[in-house]
């Protein structure tokens, strides 16, 4: 069986442990092993010795133009590696080229804006201004590239992506970058590592890639360096009291959980809006079988209209119920979930979330599935519930439990703005929202009072339904982030995301020496 390595300090090797093993989390078949690594404080030193001063001495279009190559190379291989997805994450054929096209869209987009940047090695934040009305003295904002190493700790649910996008967006900032994928589906983004690693079209020392578990990675990190981690808020908050991350300042960025919400106003009744609502819903549960940090938890609806949505989704997860199984089999529409802890994890939240909630669809505990060995792989069918008392209860397990699963809960409110944006809320911050209505005035108040609680707010109404996204769709020019439980973190949102990997330098000078230093360009923020 194939050992999969680490690639540190410019070469393939593994150190002393015992290695994981990988399963197809349809069939629970042997793939792979995972070594553990050895060596990381060379790694971290070479990244920043080695691919730092390679990266920083090309212009934002030249690191643009790697971008470039990697995303025709990649998409070289893209028929390849969505056969690995289906095979080593469970994942449909549709699902597999949702992870591996959207790490793709990221590299394109920030190729595409490198093109707009200047030639200099920053970037003007703001126009000069006077420190004192009567001095010629000016001060203005820059971004430098940081003098360290972009650690990039992601999670199982979207190996490509994961990697692709966070890659993109520190080789254009000018930062050399180790990855280490969730081991669980660490066969893809080993892939692609190996794609990376072979093309020689990134500077040696730019790129590493570390499977296994991280070990002492941590300790020997510092205050230029950045740490990007996205998984779950028990590890994030391990991570916020590292000792050494604390005691060297190290920049640290997080995307933990979300109880992501849909808010569907009381105007909304049938039509296309109405029929988006459902559109939408059934793909956030179900899409990478709801294991997405960006998929609906919290289907907020007025009161009147609850029992209505719930008959028709319900009538539309019964079809993707039906369709559940293997992802080897052109008749599945959605495969498993990506471990057994994974599946033990989700049942046991169901469990938690019956304590305010029912279930009126789906079974957690069945166990026949499409073309599925029997009594094997790692499937739960579409689950929704609906709240039967406690929903504005701040306490409720509605409002903190996330079933990182193909499982959602309706919830009643009484049609107002406050009524939707107190439960809302009560999730303590998400990734996203989203709003159903043409009500223009009960919109301009959900911005208002929804817009505290998260990082992204998505608009939905009659006029846009026939082109809209699904809304855990991320986009590289959007923010990817959010407040208080979705970990106080910002990624991607165009030239924004930079900002992650780039240090904001005030520099004062002269009207005359900043005008000549400093080119004249959009500001970066």
């Amino acid at each position: 069986m194939r050992t999969l390595e680490s690639f540190l300090t410019g070469k393939w090797s593994s150190g002393p442990g015992t290695p994981a093993l990988l399963v197809n989390p349809a069939t629970e078949e042997s793939l792979a092993h995972v070594a553990p690594a050895g060596g990381l404080a060379d790694a971290v030193a070479y990244g920043r010795d080695t691919g730092g001063p390679a990266l920083r001495a090309l212009t934002f279009r030249q690191r643009g133009a790697l971008l470039q190559s990697l995303a025709k190379l990649l998409h070289g291989e893209r028929e390849a590696l969505i056969d690995l997805a289906v095979t080593s994450g469970g994942n449909t054929r549709g699902d597999a080229k949702f992870d591996i096209d959207g790490g793709l869209g990221v590299l394109a987009a920030y190729a595409e804006l490198a093109d707009t940047l200047p030639d200099d090695p920053w970037l003007a934040v703001d126009e000069p201004a006077a420190v004192v009305r009567t001095s010629k003295v000016r001060a203005q904002h820059l971004l430098v590239p940081r003098h360290g190493l972009a650690v990039h700790i992601n999670a199982f649910n979207f190996p490509s992506w994961g990697l692709i996008g966070k890659l993109a967006v520190a080789i254009l900032a000018g930062m050399p970058v180790l990855t280490k994928p969730a081991t669980s589906t660490a066969a893809l983004a080993h892939r692609i590592g190996e794609l990376l690693a072979g093309s020689n079209v990134l500077p040696p020392g730019a790129f590493q890639l570390l499977m296994g578990p991280a070990q002492d990675l941590f300790d020997h990190l510092g205050p230029q360096d950045v740490l990007a981690f996205t998984g779950g808020a028990r590890t994030a908050g391990l991570l916020r009291t590292h000792p050494n991350l604390v005691a060297s300042g190290v920049r640290l960025n997080v995307e933990a959980d979300s109880l992501n919400s849909v808010v569907v106003g009381p105007d909304v009744s049938e039509g296309e809006l109405w029929d988006l609502v459902l559109r939408d819903a059934t793909v956030e549960l179900t899409q990478k079988a709801g294991q997405k940090c960006t998929a609906t938890r919290r289907l907020i609806v007025p009161e009147s209209r609850l029992p209505d949505l719930r008959d028709a989704l319900a009538d539309r997860l019964a079809d993707i119920a039906a369709k559940t199984g293997n992802p080897a089999s052109k008749a599945v529409k959605m495969g498993p979930l990506s471990t057994g802890q994974q599946l033990a994890d989700a049942r046991a939240g169901i469990v938690r979330l019956q304590e305010h909630a029912s279930i009126v669809r789906g079974d957690p505990h069945r166990h026949d599935f499409v073309d599925a060995p029997a009594g094997k792989g790692f499937y739960l069918e579409p689950i929704l519930l609906q709240a039967t008392g406690g929903a504005l209860d701040p306490k409720a397990s509605l409002h903190h439990v996330e079933v990182f699963g193909p499982v959602a809960t309706l919830i009643p409110y009484d049609g107002t703005v406050a009524g939707a944006a107190k439960i809302v809320g009560f999730g303590g911050g998400s990734l996203v929202t989203t709003v159903y209505s043409d009500d223009r005035e009960f919109v301009a108040k959900a911005i208002a009072e929804l817009g505290p609680h998260l990082g992204r707010l998505v608009l939905a109404d009659e006029k846009s339904a026939a082109g809209s996204f699904p809304p855990g769709c991320v986009f590289p020019q959007a923010n990817h982030g959010g407040p208080g439980r979705a970990g106080n973190g910002a990624e991607l949102g165009g030239r924004l995301g930079l900002e992650l990997y780039m240090q904001r330098l005030a520099v004062q000078a002269g009207a005359g020496q900043l005008a000549r230093l400093v080119s004249k360009t959009t500001p970066a923020a």
